[in-house]
């Protein structure tokens, strides 16, 4: 299998409190947080991509479909989740297949 260079790194709540991890947190509880962060120029792109894709698509549905008629109010609302829905998927997927975790803490406590 070929080796990918990861492009996001994915920080969970088992890391927080890891010496020289880059994630701070003040005096709450991080139950459940994932961080992900963009560590390469290639990692910004996708992201960039997913955020101009939702707010596209969005906009078409509402202003093109809604708009025009083509649409209910109901048709569209619908629309609007089922796309928010995939294209959320598809990035998330996208972090899955692109990204590293930090190494594992080998030092005793």
């Amino acid at each position: 299998m070929i080796a990918r260079r990861p492009w996001f790194a994915v920080m969970t709540v088992k890391d927080a409190n890891r010496p020289g991890v880059r994630w701070a947190r003040l005096d709450a509880a991080s139950l459940g947080k994932i961080v992900v962060r963009p560590i390469t120029s290639a990692g910004w792109l996708p992201l960039a991509v997913f955020v101009f894709v939702w707010i596209a698509a969005t906009l078409v549905i509402w202003v093109w479909g809604f708009g025009s008629g083509a649409f209910s109010f109901a048709f569209a609302i619908l629309a609007t989740v089922l796309v928010a829905g995939v294209v959320i998927a598809t990035f998330i997927r996208l972090v899955v297949v692109r990204m590293t975790e930090l190494p594992p803490d080998d030092q005793s406590r």
